[in-house]
């Protein structure tokens, strides 16, 4: 097809014409043949064929036919720009290659015979619109050629839910990941995401991101202190006494704890931090045997296991010095109650008496009236049947049954301190 200066114009408006128009080119021909030969002379002619160009010497004035006598071939929809060809002095012929393209726009597949340079010109010329997310397999910028190729991916909105916002983006079939860099998303690094990062999205898909922060938290305990057990052979059975006092210590439980977009949804412990250790207690108990009442007999050792308080002085025979007065009576014995009326522990030295007579925490100090045993040092603590029997005037506790059996009733004097 010629193309002169209004063709020009026609092409910018998208005609095409065609080499098969016969009658125009005829009558130019025969126009321009007749005017060339009547110059009787051949004119040198440059032809343009893309970045390749040729110089020939022809009498012709039909540009179709001066291209084909170069030895050029043209498609069906090549296009002769004539513009700088006068017909008696001409001088140049540019060929318009056309280029046949087929386009793929989101599925819909169409064929364009283009004079275009670049894929953007392509597109402006046949009212291909590309909007913002729309993917196009070649730069905009692409100089098109015969046969090209061209897939356009049309953008689909995906709602991200983030942050206490929901924003749209416009993507096309990308995975999560690409659609949260896209939307200028960062994730931590306890961030969770639905769905997947490495799942593609469509047109359904809505994305919804977590965010997941970790914190450690601790509460303080105390804790409490063991008692270990040593036996001493120096102590009587049944006796004990704590030779080291325990001490409480302090801990820190430490907790996980897991908040989900601020709110609190997990707690977990993971471990413990000891502050203060506790310090353990020493308890002695006592492995000696007893023995028998005999074993006290003409003894400096009382029978009694309370310890004589400071202040309480004994002369030679093991009784006190002083003391506000002295009674002559008679004693019976008695062992095992679990208790004392006044609350005090069951122990040689706690005895019991009539409280209307020795109130209950008076001190005393008792040997048999013969001197053969000393009952020692003693506390009024408790009460018995023996009041209303009028046969004896105080129990005194004992260890065993054994011992209150030998001692019975026997005559004392009482020392009251």
């Amino acid at each position: 097809m010629i193309k002169n200066s209004s063709s020009v114009s026609q092409k910018k408006h998208g005609f095409i014409f065609r080499i098969a128009s016969i009658a125009l080119a005829v009558a130019f021909v025969i126009s321009c043949t007749s005017y060339a030969y009547a110059a009787n002379g051949a004119k040198q002619i440059k032809i343009v064929d893309g970045e390749n160009s040729i110089s020939i010497s022809s009498k012709s004035t039909n540009p179709a036919e001066i291209v084909r006598s170069a030895g050029i071939r043209l498609g069906a929809y090549d296009e002769l720009d004539t513009d700088g060809f006068s017909g008696e002095n001409g001088d140049s012929i540019i060929i318009n290659r056309a280029n046949v393209l087929r386009v793929e726009d989101n599925g819909n597949v169409a064929y364009y015979v283009s004079y275009s340079d670049t894929v953007a010109e392509l597109f402006e010329d046949r009212g291909i619109e590309i909007n913002d997310g729309d993917v196009v397999s070649s730069d905009l910028g692409t100089k098109v050629f015969d046969g090209m190729r061209l897939m356009i991916k049309r953008a689909f909105t995906v709602k991200i839910e983030a942050d206490g916002n929901e924003i749209s983006v416009p993507v096309t079939n990308i995975t999560v990941a690409q659609v949260l860099e896209k939307a200028g998303i960062v994730l931590g690094e306890n961030d969770t995401v639905v769905p997947a990062l490495d799942s593609t999205v469509n047109e359904s898909t809505k994305i919804k991101v977590s965010r997941v922060e970790y914190k450690t938290i601790s509460e303080k305990e105390i804790v409490d202190f063991r008692t270990d057990i040593v036996y001493d052979d120096e102590m009587y059975v049944g006796d004990s006494k704590i030779s080291s006092e325990g001490k409480k210590g302090v801990k820190e439980n430490l907790f996980s704890e897991k908040y989900v977009d601020g709110v609190l949804v997990e707690t977990n412990p993971v471990g413990e931090i000891i502050v203060e250790a506790p310090v353990k207690a020493v308890k002695r108990v006592g492995t000696k045997s007893r023995d028998e009442l005999g074993a006290y007999k003409n003894s400096a050792s009382p029978i009694s296991e309370l310890e004589i308080p400071a202040g309480i002085e004994l002369d030679e025979n093991g009784v006190p010095v002083n003391y506000k007065s002295k009674v002559d009576a008679k004693a019976t014995a008695y062992t095992g109650d679990p208790e004392t009326a006044s609350g005090r522990k069951p122990m040689a030295g706690h005895i019991a008496v009539d409280p209307s007579e020795y109130p209950y925490g008076t001190e005393l100090f008792i040997t048999s009236a013969d001197g053969t045993y000393i009952y020692g040092y003693c506390i009024a603590a408790d009460t018995g049947g023996f009041v209303h029997m009028g046969n004896t005037d105080i129990d005194l506790y004992m260890n065993n049954e054994q011992m209150c059996n030998d001692w019975g009733n026997r005559n004392i004097t009482i020392y009251v301190l």
